[in-house]
């Protein structure tokens, strides 16, 4: 990052910001090689713009200016919030020592593993996308319908990958919240989208129909770049007819996710993680064209989801010993009223055992004590000496 050295994309989003501050439109209007192309929705460009306001003056502002360190601190904060969301404390209940140590520790090798550390050394093109997903899923676990919608306009105004994350917080949230819930985050997320790509759009429709529908899909005028050894890349090389069986599968393994939201609704952000990156890996595998690199989304939603989820397990706990303690302070309560007063346990209208498989209710008190269907309480001498001679 010091050398200055990247992916082509990182120019790519730099050269966007650059045309957003001094343009309309984000995207080149007549591309001529592959670096002219912008595959990405007119919200990424906002992560060049410090390049266009920096400059290239020496080697801070340089820094300042790379996309990639933008990339990296929408990343952090996003995930630092989205674990503060995920760990608040119920009925009292503090996280311990040991637990936030623990997840420290889980988060930094998680940051330094090839999965987060080369795409934010070399690109990070998908981190802020990856953070905006993880504090969209925990704000929606925690039903917060307005802010998940925010957080999730704000990741599909970036790339299109970042769409079925929509179908997902909603039916988390239909679950957990409700269904106005789901509508509320569902109608947030839809205008919020709109707000930040349709003015792009509108400024140029055929630039962004050729570099953000048809180059990243192969249909485009020219080669795309992402051209790993994928299944649905391997389909759609193989002519028209296997372009289209790889769309097809892919059609068929959104249908089966989406049946899978309805059918059996995720309950938490680590449920709704595991179903956001079980799409969203169907779909990079049957992608007409795509790299093992966009892998590492679905992974750091899993992966993350579960770290922060520890910090939580102690408000779950809390939640579950909540009963039992109720339960158990009334036990104790009982049983010292009964101490005191060897009657308050047989009460009228109040089932008592009086032999074996048999409960009968109080109903009348006889001689100062209560009585027991036709036999006396066995607290009174009375009803000791029936208790040994049955009445016949």
């Amino acid at each position: 990052m010091l050398s200055g050295r990247a992916q082509s994309e990182v120019g790519v989003i730099e050269r966007s910001g650059q045309l957003l501050l001094h343009g309309h439109s984000p995207y080149v209007a007549h591309p001529r090689t592959v670096l002219d192309y912008d595959p990405y929705l007119p919200g990424m460009a906002a992560f060049g713009l410090p390049r266009a306001l920096f400059g290239d003056g020496g080697p801070l502002l340089r820094l300042l200016g790379d996309a990639r360190v933008w990339c990296a601190l929408v990343l952090l904060g996003c995930l630092g919030q989205g674990r503060r969301i995920l760990r608040t404390p119920v009925a009292g209940e503090t996280a311990s020592v040991e637990d936030r140590l623990g997840y420290g520790t889980a988060f930094a090798a998680l940051v330094a593993s090839p999965v987060v550390a080369l795409p934010l050394c070399v690109s990070g093109v998908d981190l802020p996308l990856t953070g905006l997903l993880c504090l969209a899923l925990a704000l929606a676990a925690r039903g917060r319908p307005t802010a998940a919608g925010l957080a999730v306009a704000a990741a599909c105004a970036l790339k299109w990958t970042a769409w079925p994350a929509l179908a997902v917080a909603a039916s988390l949230l239909a679950h957990t919240a409700g269904r106005r819930a789901a509508l509320r985050f569902a109608g947030v997320s839809v205008a919020g989208t709109l707000a930040l790509v349709l003015p792009g759009v509108l400024c140029s429709p055929g630039a962004v129909a050729e570099q953000v529908v048809a180059f990243p899909t192969g249909r485009g005028r020219l080669a795309t770049p992402a051209r790993s050894l994928l299944p649905g890349r391997l389909l759609a090389e193989s002519g028209p007819a296997g372009w289209y069986a790889a769309v097809a599968l892919l059609s068929a393994g959104a249908l089966a996710v989406g049946a899978s939201l309805v059918v059996r609704p995720p309950s938490d952000a680590v449920a709704a993680a595991d179903r956001l990156a079980l799409g969203l890996c169907a779909g990079f595998l049957l992608a007409p064209a795509g790299r093992f690199g966009y892998l590492a989304l679905p992974v750091t939603l899993a992966v993350w989801t579960r770290l922060a989820g520890t910090g939580s397990r102690v408000g779950r706990a809390a939640e579950r010993r909540a009963p039992e303690r109720g339960a158990g302070r009334e036990a104790e309560c009982r049983s010292g009223r009964e101490a005191e007063d060897p009657d308050a346990a047989v009460r009228p209208g109040r089932e008592v055992a009086v032999g074996p498989g048999r409960a009968v209710r109080a109903r009348r008190a006889v001689g100062g004590r209560r009585a027991v269907g036709g036999h006396r309480a066995v607290g009174s001498p009375a009803g000791r000496s029936a208790s040994r001679w049955p009445r016949r």
